[in-house]
């Protein structure tokens, strides 16, 4: 059995002018007699190739998660983002030369995925720094310490003790460093019962 073909057929014209009825290499517009063997029209449908897979990939997703915390969403990716930098950097390190010929000069393919996702990882970390997520971030923790220390301070209340602003701010401090270090020892707080 052959390479999987697709059904569209070559744009190119015959030389008595009659449209071309072969078919269209994989991927691309024309068929091999009219330039499909040109080493830049073989790397551009690969490209279209692996994108169609790509879209058909991402049509069958459909269990995905709706983006609640874009801020620190966005701050995965670009994570995501620079560690793919990371991982082509020794790749791109290893390439005797960037070009190589053959009918016409080309970039590696390698050296072309590495600067697209240095492109990508700058474009992300530049719309981080100007969105400026890490007070945003800070602002979204300082709003939900502030409501932690309602409820607490609101719950004491109602069961009759008297609790300050300071020792809810202080033992929710506490805790926090406890959760983010991973201590699991629970740390007492000092609770006057109301006479």
């Amino acid at each position: 059995m052959g390479r999987p073909r697709q059904a569209l057929k070559c744009s190119g014209h015959r030389t008595d002018g009659e449209k071309c009825q072969a078919y269209a290499i994989n991927g691309g517009k024309v068929c091999a007699a009219h330039g499909g063997r040109a080493p830049q029209m073989k790397a551009t449908a690969a490209l279209n190739v692996a994108e169609r897979k790509a879209e058909g990939l991402l049509a069958g997703i459909t269990d995905f998660e709706p983006v609640t915390d874009p801020l620190t969403e966005l701050q995965r990716v670009a994570g995501r983002a620079v560690r793919l930098v990371e991982v082509l950097e020794p790749v791109v390190a290893e390439l005797k030369r960037i070009r190589y010929e053959s009918q016409a000069e080309q970039v590696d393919g390698r050296m072309v995925v590495y600067e697209r996702a240095l492109d990508r990882a700058g474009k992300i970390l530049a719309d981080m720094a100007r969105l400026n997520i890490e007070e945003r971030l800070a602002r979204v923790g300082e709003a939900q310490a502030r409501q932690i220390n309602h409820v607490i301070r609101g719950v004491a209340a109602e069961i009759g003790l008297a609790v300050t602003e300071e020792a809810v701010r202080q033992a929710v401090a506490r805790h926090i460093r406890m959760v983010a270090t991973g201590e699991r020892r629970p740390a007492p707080l000092a609770l006057e019962a109301q006479r």
